[in-house]
């Protein structure tokens, strides 16, 4: 097999290996702190926007809960508390009959810090 054609399919494969797994296993490790960017209600849970102390940003799901408490915590240094929860499973699509859930780790907690 030529080589570029060998390269290009060692990468679809790798790509597909990667998609198979379970989305546990492709995750980073949640934050203990961050910036709080942002704080938004979704069909499954709050998803809060943090920037990690890597500079990365990215929305993690959290409590219902979570989103109000976010309010006055924009813009500040947050200390995050976690534990896994069930949400509904994407297939679901926000029909709030369908019994199908998925284990995820959400935000439980949050308060400000400040940095030393």
């Amino acid at each position: 097999m030529h080589p570029i054609k060998a390269a290009g399919l060692a990468l679809l494969l790798l790509a597909g290996t990667a998609m198979a797994r379970p989305l546990a296993a492709q995750e980073v490790p949640p934050p203990a702190q961050g910036l709080l960017q942002g704080a938004e209600a979704g069909d499954v849970a709050c998803y809060l926007r943090i920037r990690d102390d890597a500079n990365r940003s990215r929305s993690w799901m959290a409590e219902f809960e979570m989103c109000e408490k976010a309010g006055p915590l924009l813009g500040q240094r947050v200390a995050l508390s976690w534990k896994p929860g069930r949400v509904p499973h994407p297939t679901c699509q926000g029909k709030p009959d369908c019994r199908r859930s998925q284990q995820v780790m959400l935000v439980t907690g949050m308060e400000a810090v400040r940095r030393p």
